[in-house]
């Protein structure tokens, strides 16, 4: 029986075989695991075998949908792509906006399942439940948009939306991504390399089929909502207008902006990197996602100051970009960072990752653990924008010091030496992203426990908690007394475990933060009336934080069987140890090392998880409905016994 908003059809595709399947699950499966993330993690967790490299074969590509996806409401045009990644070893899921996932979900399909190498370079075309394979090879090593044009004009058909990989895809940078319309991006966790790794180009896609929802009436109820916000809000309008570049503003009062490799929170230049600078001197309109009104995306003007032209299909930096590839390498030309976040897009590279490296690289030259020689003549210099535009270029091409880079920062770290890696920022191999745990710290429990390393996206940020009253949405949570941002206790703990819940359950629904967070647009039961408006469920809001707690636990049981645990929820040492050195608010700052692990032992604890070895107990296991999930990993580990 088909269940209103889903199609009740997953393909699966097997590139070495050249074989289409598909798959009509019961209405069961998809209450349970709805899609996006929470889907993915079910097929890697079935259906793949333990200790599979990254790059083999045998690894799984998930792009997921979900019953929201083709109701027009804003924030609700994401897709979710998860895999093992070869950044972290871990499972891992990256989002995507755009226009991808509605038009997949107008092509007949609630997701697809890819596994396998194809002998050639190949594309996944479908349209109106039709699919087949297509040659590649033509626009293997082209650009992204060269090779999003090459398919438009091959398939007749301008309206045709591809997801696709760069050269750095191709490469396997491991920090590559995925793109559709030249800036939407599944940008972390090196899915691009995952899909490199296959021979896969694209997957292109193009419907005109319309799935039946449940009801019309309070859909179009729900996107009135978010036109009513944006237009008559103060802060909504204001989001639109700077989108995630209002960061700089949030970030810098409590020296929270990301500078110099992590070694200090205040930039002495960032009012350069402000919105309302970027506003003036870059902007051109805000751009959007499918049905969204809320349009914090940022399109540059074209043509800006020479040497930095910039070409404005590729979109402009939003703030990660600007505090990772900006703040971090001590670079306030906006310009510059344009020029760079285009060759990020062309070459499909994640740029929060990018950046981190870079960082890196460039605090070990000005130690001398990095010299001339190693970087093949480069002087590595903070602050210079001209060098980050063509380290871009390089890591896209895995040419000279570039091949080095693409390997990220706990690679090149540990190639080079103990040195090295004491000042590296990663956890489970993977850079932070431009929050710092340092003036926020429920982070610093995210960013360590956080099932594939670092991520500003996987729970709410301290601020939530961090004012008094407490707002209604954080009320609803169960907070009811503020909270010292930088404190790390029981409250922190419990703000991470709970909120994680909620944000996993929004990647399973594949709906935008920027929407539906605890902060935006809509609250707890705008979402749970959404779910019952595309499909008749008569959905509730604790079955929808167990959705998030089983892709959370489904998360740490597939780690838990490639052999992570408590030892790998651990901060850099640098975060302990070394006091950030500058004169703005946090300085000095560190975190203390007991309170973290005490915190550590709380959100274990909170989760149901045993704290010895920070792993799911088979208790909590069968409460969430994942009995299935406890015979795979015993068996795993009778093979490797």
């Amino acid at each position: 029986m088909k269940v209103k908003g889903y199609w009740g059809k997953i393909l699966h595709i097997d590139l070495a075989d050249e074989k289409f399947t598909v798959e009509e699950p019961e209405e069961a499966f998809y209450r349970k695991y709805i899609g996006g993330a929470c889907m993915g993690a079910f097929y890697l967790m079935k259906y793949m075998d333990a200790a599979v490299d990254p790059y083999a074969p045998e690894n799984l590509l998930v792009f997921s949908l979900s019953s929201m996806t083709g109701a027009p409401i804003s924030g609700n045009a994401r897709h979710c792509v998860t895999s093992k990644s070869p950044l972290t070893g871990t499972i891992a899921s990256s989002e995507a906006g755009g226009y991808w996932a509605p038009e997949l979900k107008f092509s007949g399909y609630d997701a697809l399942v890819i596994k396998g190498k194809a002998k050639n370079p190949v594309y996944v075309w479908i349209h109106n439940g039709e699919y087949e394979l297509r040659d590649a090879s033509s626009i293997w090593g082209t650009i992204t948009g060269e090779a999003q044009d090459a398919i438009r004009k091959e398939l007749g058909d301008n309206k045709v939306r591809v997801a696709l990989i760069g050269p750095a895809g191709e490469k396997l940078v491991r920090y590559a991504g995925i793109v559709n319309e030249l800036k939407h991006f599944n940008g972390r966790n090196g899915m691009g390399a995952v899909m490199g790794s296959k021979n896969l180009k694209a997957v292109a896609v193009r419907g005109t089929m319309k799935p039946e929802f449940h009801d019309l009436e309070t859909i179009q109820d729900m996107a009135k909502i978010a036109v009513d916000k944006v237009n008559n809000d103060e802060f909504f309008s204001l989001f639109k207008k700077h989108g995630t570049t209002l960061n700089v503003e949030w970030n810098s009062p409590a020296g929270g902006l990301p500078t110099k490799n992590w070694t200090a929170g205040t930039f002495e230049e960032q009012d350069n990197l402000r919105g309302e600078t970027y506003y003036k001197k870059m902007m051109k309109n805000p751009g959007t996602c499918w049905a969204c009104v809320q349009s914090c995306k940022r399109n540059v003007k074209p043509g800006i100051e020479k040497p930095y032209s910039i070409d404005e299909r590729y979109g402009g930096p939003e703030y990660e970009t600007i505090g990772m590839c900006g703040s971090n390498l001590l670079i306030s030309d906006l310009h510059a960072i344009s020029k760079a976040n285009e060759y990020a897009s062309k070459y499909g590279i994640d740029t929060i990752s990018l950046g981190g490296t870079i960082g890196f690289a460039m605090e070990c030259f000005e130690r001398g653990i990095l010299s001339r020689e190693d970087t093949g003549g480069i002087d590595l210099k903070f602050g210079d924008g001209e060098l980050l535009i063509k380290l871009t270029e390089m890591v896209g091409k895995r040419e000279g010091f570039g091949d080095l880079l693409a390997e990220g920062t706990f690679l090149m770290a540990r190639k080079i030496g103990a040195e090295a890696e004491r000042i590296a920022v990663t956890v489970k191999g993977k850079e932070f992203p431009a929050h710092m745990p340092r003036t926020k710290a429920s982070l610093a429990l995210a960013y360590a426990c956080n099932g594939f390393g670092p991520d500003h996206v996987s729970s709410d940020h301290d601020s939530g908690i961090g004012t008094d009253p407490i707002g209604e949405t954080m009320q609803g949570m169960g907070f009811y007394d503020a909270v010292d941002p930088v404190e790390l206790n029981f409250e922190k703990a419990k703000l991470f475990a709970y909120s994680q819940r909620y944000y996993s359950a929004l990647d399973s629904f594949t709906v935008c933060n920027f929407c539906f967070n605890t902060w935006s647009i809509y609250n707890f039961q705008d979402l749970v009336e959404c779910v019952r408006a595309t499909t008749g469920w008569q959905y509730t809001l604790y079955e929808l934080m167990l959705l998030g707690e089983r892709r959370v636990n489904l998360v740490r049981a597939f780690n838990q069987r490639e052999g992570f645990g408590r030892r790998d929820d651990m901060l850099p040492e640098r975060l302990f140890m070394d006091p950030l050195d500058d004169n703005g608010p946090s300085k000095g700052r560190t975190i203390d090392r007991d309170e973290f692990v005490q915190a550590r032992d709380h959100y274990y604890n909170i989760n149901g998880w045993n704290p010895d070895t920070g792993n799911p107990s088979e208790t909590k296991l069968k409460e969430l409905g994942l009995g299935w999930v406890i015979d795979i990993i015993k068996s795993s580990e009778t093979k490797t016994s």
